[in-house]
């Protein structure tokens, strides 16, 4: 280099077979490339700072100029760091694939500079912006730059791409260590993600480890990028930490994700969810979640057109005059508040509503139905829907899942359905949850020939459960799309009637979460790819007894046998969880939980299902309660609302008293890969077998009820 003076030792690290006949030049260009440690006087610092420096094969046999890759260590570590992970291995590796370019790897030493949290004068990033501009005078560059780094190294890998996105073609961050109050938002990348271009053509790559403590920035990160709608890599690792030992297993990543960026190849970077010119301006009827309301009625609707005085409207400004643009000429009385007051209003008045368009909607708020039936079911008809050069609403894009509790076709329930039969047992949810694009239940028991009688001794005793062939007509009568098997009566009558049941749901298509005929199978996570959005589900068994649980070893109580998975087993729930939400938009997480006589949670579970959010799930549903139970929003570290809701209540169970023939089925609505909102449908079981919606005082009085639990709403 002209600019950066070499010094010391060349290490040549391999030499490629030669064949007979080469010449001189061709023996040299033949050889492996070569690694170094060489100084140069810094522009910045104005004192002699030192780097490693990789030049690809043939380098000095050739005109060609090459690619840069900028890899900067860790806090602590010095520009060794990246060479000791085995980085020149992957690359030469890789280069002999033709997977990566040949290229030229600077991996400075930051010394204390780069533990500094300065960004003026003599700061780490200048001090790296002066060296890329000797790079250039000094090496034979054709202008393609990625940058990455480790750690503390991610942190300012991140930084400089952010800030100079014209420079680089690719950023790498491998456990990088991002924090809201690290950096003024002028220089924190987390700011600097969040006012980056939607179509930039920057390559984006994140990873980290499942134990690894920067997981919250980097997680945080990731939220940022895709609520922007930025293409990028996010990957967990099961497992690993924030150590070396864990990124020297993932260096040949790296190196594929930066030599791609390098080649050139694919480098417009198309949002995989980029708008379209078409779909509708739908506005909702919207209630704070703990509102007493469920349903507006069309009379409502027709009085707002007609300039009438709704008292229990209220609209934001914004909103207000958006509506006045579409023609609606809105009564001067009517309850008009500032946008920032809106959400206030409505968790304050518990019988008022408002009307916003769709993308407005966000988890904190509930969708009203109209006249009872949701609102995306009756678009045709529905008053709010206007044609707009910037539409809010694709039927397409939206996905919604129904949740639901306790299912035990029997005991009472048993020949409670055979007096009603199963069509009418299922006709009063029957329309509202094949409404639904899938629809959960929960798997109590099990088929059993004889069912109830047993050809031998039952696992639950006295309390044993199962129900018939005939009886499981239910699912299919209902639709069922998702059957969850993490109840803890599944193994009562034996694990051959556990491994028949799973037979029959197969056969009949229904996706399982939760269960299986082994370990590996009941922890599979189920993924559900619809309208856009990818959603993946894992269900598990938190309480037993232990013959329910799924168990692969021969030696241990029980042996070995088919059954559902153990949230506690071996610690795997804390590495799935997390690895899951890198590879999905939304993740859901149903646990069978201990049972409580409660309408809240105690003080453990609130714990449990609050770290399972902080682990990656967005919605952390009780499906066995028999008690419906009561609702968190919880704020995660990475800066995202999990929904919480501690328990649904029974569904089709034979339990009598006020609390436990009631019972909520929660509707997710997911779209474009986000969770928008939760509908409540409450309901109350009939004749020990028929469940249905409920309706006028009954419904007030429930609600009512369950939002005033410990004053949570």
């Amino acid at each position: 280099m002209r600019s950066l003076s070499a010094t010391t030792l060349v290490i040549v690290l391999a030499i490629l077979a030669v064949a007979p006949g080469l010449r001189a030049s061709d023996e040299a260009c033949a050889a492996a490339g070569t690694l170094s440690r060489e100084a140069y006087q810094s522009g910045v610092s104005a004192h002699e700072r030192k780097y490693s420096l990789y030049l690809p094969p043939c380098y000095h046999a050739s005109e060609a100029s090459y690619p840069l890759l900028l890899l900067l260590h860790g806090s602590n570590a010095k520009d060794d760091q990246w060479a000791r992970l085995g980085l020149v291995k992957a690359l030469e590796s890789a280069i002999q694939a033709g997977s990566a370019p040949p290229m030229i790897v600077l991996m400075p030493f930051g010394g204390s500079s780069a533990n500094k949290n300065e960004f003026d004068g003599v700061s780490y990033d200048a001090i790296l912006l002066d060296l890329l501009d000797q790079a250039s005078d000094g090496f034979r560059l054709n202008g393609r730059q990625a940058i990455g780094g480790i750690s503390r190294g991610g942190f300012w890998a991140y930084h400089l791409g952010l800030r100079y996105p014209s420079r680089f073609v690719a950023i790498g961050g491998h456990s990088p260590y991002f924090d809201l109050n690290h950096a003024a938002p002028a220089y924190n990348p987390l700011d600097l993600a969040d006012a980056l271009k939607f179509d930039t053509h920057l390559r984006l790559w994140l990873d980290r480890g499942t134990s690894d403590h920067a997981a919250d920035g980097v997680d945080r990160m990731h939220v940022i990028l895709r609520k922007r709608g930025l293409p990028h890599v996010y990957v967990v690792h099961a497992g690993g930490d924030h150590s070396e030992a864990s990124w020297g297993q993932f260096v040949a990543d790296y190196v594929s994700f930066y030599g791609a960026a390098l080649s050139g190849a694919d480098d417009v970077n198309t949002p995989v969810d980029a708008p379209v010119d078409a779909g509708v301006e739908l506005w909702l009827p919207a209630a704070g979640f703990g509102s007493l309301l469920t349903s507006i009625e069309s009379a409502d609707l027709a009085g707002l057109q007609a300039g009438d005085y709704l008292e229990q409207l209220v609209l934001s400004e914004s909103n207000a005059d958006r509506l006045r643009r579409h023609g609606i000429e809105l009564h001067p009385q009517s309850h008009i508040v500032p946008d920032n007051k809106l959400y206030y209003a409505l968790w304050r008045e518990k019988l008022s509503f408002t009307l916003l368009p769709m993308d407005q909607l966000h988890i904190r708020l509930r969708p009203l139905w109209l006249d009872d039936v949701p609102v995306v079911d009756q678009l045709a008809a529905y008053p709010l829907v206007f044609h707009s050069g910037a539409p809010n609403f694709m039927p397409e894009r939206l996905t919604r899942v129904t949740l639901s509790g306790t299912t035990a076709l029997a005991r009472h329930t048993l020949p409670a359905v055979e007096a009603i039969g199963v069509e009418h047992a299922a006709s009063g949810i029957r329309d509202y949850v094949r409404r639904a694009d899938y629809f959960h239940i929960t798997h109590e028991a099990s088929i059993a020939p004889g069912c109830p009688e047993a050809t031998g001794p039952v696992l639950g005793g006295n309390n044993s459960m199962c129900m018939t062939r005939d009886q499981a007509r239910l699912f299919d009568i209902l639709d069922v799309d998702v059957v969850d098997l993490t109840g803890n009566h599944i193994n009562d009558y034996g694990y051959q009637a556990f491994e028949d049941t799973l037979d029959h749901f197969e056969e009949r298509g229904f996706a399982l979460v939760g269960g299986g005929r082994n370990l590996a199978e009941a922890r599979r996570p189920l993924i559900l790819e619809h309208n856009g959005s990818r959603i993946g589900w894992i269900a598990c068994n938190n309480i037993g007894p232990y013959y329910a649980f799924a168990n692969d070893d021969t030696e241990a109580l029980g042996g070995q046998r088919a059954g559902n998975a153990y949230c506690r087993g071996d610690g795997w729930l804390r590495d799935a969880l997390p690895a899951l939400a890198a590879e999905v938009d939304i993740v859901i997480l149903t646990v069978q939980y201990r049972e409580f006589e409660a309408f809240t949670p105690m003080r453990q579970q609130r714990i449990d299902f609050q770290s399972f959010a902080e682990w990656g799930a967005d919605v952390v549903i009780g499906t066995a309660e028999h008690k419906p139970m009561t609702f968190e929003f919880y704020q995660t570290r990475r800066g995202e609302t999990a929904f919480l809701h501690f328990g649904l209540g029974n569904l089709f169970f034979d339990q009598q008293p006020w609390g436990n023939r009631r019972f909520f089925m929660d509707t997710l609505y997911i779209y474009e890969g986000e969770l928008l909102a939760v509908e409540l449908f409450p309901g109350i079981i009939e004749d020990r077998a028929r469940p249905r919606l409920l309706t006028g005082e009954d419904l007030f009085n429930f609600l009512h009820f369950m939002f005033i639990q410990k004053n949570e709403f």
